[in-house]
């Protein structure tokens, strides 16, 4: 640390021809630089880094990032065609049981971490490269097909634009409902949501956005919760993201003339839950049942029996009109407009209660709720690192000189 190369790493980034042949190695290496006991003293490459609004370098930096987590898609796209069936083929023969293969049995393709490493502390640190991948939109997909593989450190994608970053999350949760149940990534997906609609709510932006397939992954999820109590609860808080969860659709109850695109999608958010009400009964009689008995689970239950308020309130409301509209018009399966004509025409009628505090959520903090993760993820970088780098090598040798040279 008594000899900084942070200027010598970002010419190499800025550079064409250097960036071409050390690029890789010279991002891995400033992440490390940028961890090394940050948590024991101040670490001047933090502080550099935050500051850097060189352009060029910054861009350097993006395309480094998107060219190794282009090849890592790649890599797995290459081993899903390896095997016979694919992704979609093995999807559907878990539909019925809701859980897709057990880990040992997902395609095997090593996560890049240390470029994740390094992508979550480029945004994380510097508020100029956050616009520099806003603006240059790298050509990754990374929402993806559903074999895209989910980054397993806590980063978003902050470089993608609202939708498509809704349409990951929508990505994730639909396709990890498992036996060994992610629930840390799970908690975070919810929560990325919930803030791209506060700053939406707060902003007043209205994204053309199908919300509908949010709304009914979030449902499935909270059926994946259901059907799988026992086993879940045996590892899992699951009441901590049911709250979450059911949050979001009174984000939507509540505020959702301020950011939804249009007066049909706010009918459209109470046609899903009336038409999913089994799902939200179902988790009302599994909440109150837990939180009636006296356990470790009576408190968080407590809540989501709480929060599902104003969606019974919809549901209690909305379904003796459309059975009795039904019944008068001599109908026995109504079609989607004819529900959407009964919501609109009782909206007036409908007593919601007001729930404080949906749109504040807890800020993202590193320190100390993530400090034992990235401590062990840099230990592991570093093992991996080692293991692979030879200094004799011709590209180390070129790579040495021109940090011992570049002033």
């Amino acid at each position: 640390m008594i000899n900084s190369i942070f200027e010598a790493i970002l010419q190499i980034l800025s550079d064409v021809s250097s960036r071409g042949q050390h690029g890789y190695d010279a991002v891995v290496l400033l992440a490390l630089l940028v961890n090394y006991r940050k948590y024991e003293s101040v670490n001047p490459y933090i502080v550099k880094l935050s500051i850097v609004d060189d352009e060029p370098t910054l861009d350097g930096m993006g395309m480094v990032v998107h060219q190794a987590l282009t090849e890592y898609n790649r890599q797995y796209k290459d081993k899903e065609e390896e095997n016979q069936g694919g992704f979609f083929s093995t999807l559907t023969s878990m539909v019925g049981s809701m859980f897709i293969a057990d880990a040992d049995e997902k395609l095997s393709v090593q996560t890049n971490e240390a470029i994740l490493l390094a992508l979550y502390e480029a945004v994380h640190l510097n508020r100029n490269f956050i616009t520099v991948l806003a603006q240059s939109h790298p050509e990754i997909d990374m929402a993806g097909s559903p074999a895209t593989p989910i980054p397993t450190t806590p980063t978003t994608p902050l470089g993608t634009t609202p939708p498509s970053l809704d349409n990951l999350m929508v990505e994730f949760i639909v396709t990890h409902m498992m036996k060994d149940f992610p629930m840390d990534l799970y908690l975070r997906c919810v929560q990325i949501i919930h803030k791209l609609i506060c700053y939406q709510k707060k902003c007043r932006i209205r994204l053309h956005y199908t919300w509908r397939e949010l709304w009914s992954a979030l449902i499935n999820l909270l059926k994946f919760l259901l059907s799988n109590e026992t086993t879940l609860l045996a590892k899992h808080n699951i009441f901590h993201l049911a709250l979450l969860v059911v949050n979001l659709f009174n984000m939507f109850i509540t505020y959702g003339d301020t950011f939804l695109p249009t007066s049909n999608s706010y009918d459209e958010l109470y046609y899903e839950i009336v038409r999913m009400h089994q799902v939200f009964d179902n988790l009302y009689c599994m909440v109150l049942r837990v939180s009636t008995n006296t356990g470790q689970w009576k408190e968080p239950a407590s809540k989501v029996t709480h929060a599902l308020l104003n969606v019974r309130a919809i549901i209690n409301h909305f379904n003796p009109k459309i059975e009795s509209y039904a019944a008068v018009n001599h109908i026995s399966q109504l079609s989607e407009e004819q529900v959407l004509e009964v919501v609109r025409s009782n909206y007036d009628t409908l007593t919601l209660k007001l729930q404080d505090g949906l749109d504040q959520f807890e800020r993202y903090s590193e320190q100390p709720k993530e400090a034992a993760f990235f401590k062990e993820l840099v230990r592991s970088i570093s093992l991996n690192v080692r293991k692979n780098v030879s200094l004799n090598t011709l590209s180390q040798d070129v790579l040495l000189k021109e940090f011992s040279t570049i002033s």
